[in-house]
């Protein structure tokens, strides 16, 4: 009687775990329009409207860029940081005419796109904002893009200075709100880009840089923690795959 009463319980328990996985592994949500006010991370919007996303496990989140990006993924390997679900396409010194030649940037899955690139070449900007659309449109049209502003320098940096690159960040936002504006609707098959400033996030909060272009482990972290924080994909953890369907 004993075994009988604890093979039971132990099947209920069984039972149950699979019932919880089942729903976790399955959760889906509607596509929003760009002026809906997003939940927080983790929790699951009830609004329906055209479109859905269905999550599963192991979702790809892929940063992209230049020197900076490369530091901050070897800051995060060296904490010891888990980076099972995270892409890094990034190369020293690199920018707008290292980025078109990226052809496996042309044959992404369904992922989250950090992109932080124009420290190298402020004087791209017009030629970024083409390609982020042509590709928001066409190669990445199942992914969701995020834009990172490009982060302030100081002394000793001579190669830009800051009054530079909030001019770059400034026109960047404003375009982006406009392609949001003619492109993202209730109706329309396409996600919004989204804009992380974590420029203004550093000057207020301060950060650390020896040669006062790139930073400590400890600032790179704390920009990883705030892309993280600023990301608007109700994905729990930040893992899992989506599919996006258009609804009938």
């Amino acid at each position: 009687m004993k075994a009988t009463k604890t093979l039971f319980l132990i099947t209920s328990c069984l039972c149950i775990l699979y019932s919880c996985y089942s729903s976790v592994s399955q959760i889906s949500f509607r596509k929003t329009p760009v002026d809906f006010q997003y939940p927080p991370v983790g929790s699951v919007p009830t609004i329906a409207v055209a479109g859905s996303i269905d999550f599963s496990p192991n979702y790809p989140i892929h940063f992209i860029g230049d020197s900076r990006t490369v530091g901050m993924q070897q800051a995060l390997t060296y904490g010891g940081q888990d980076l099972t679900n995270h892409r890094f396409t990034a190369r020293v010194g690199k920018g707008y005419s290292w980025l078109v030649t990226q052809s496996q940037l042309q044959e992404l899955p369904p992922s989250i796109l950090i992109i932080n690139l124009g420290v190298n070449d402020l004087g791209n900007l017009k030629n970024y904002q083409a390609l982020y659309e042509t590709y928001a449109q066409t190669y990445w049209k199942n992914c969701s893009i995020y834009i990172v502003s490009v982060n302030p320098c100081r002394h000793p940096c001579t190669s830009v200075s800051n009054g530079q690159i909030e001019a770059f960040n400034t026109s960047m936002q404003q375009w982006i709100n406009t392609y949001n504006a003619e492109n993202v609707s209730a109706s329309a098959e396409t996600f919004p880009i989204h804009y992380i400033d974590t420029y203004h996030m550093l000057l207020t909060e301060g950060y650390s840089s020896s040669d006062g272009l790139h930073y400590s482990a400890t600032t790179y972290e704390k920009i990883y923690n705030y892309i993280l924080n600023s990301i608007q994909e109700s994905i729990g953890d930040g893992t899992g795959t989506y599919t996006y369907k258009v609804s009938s």
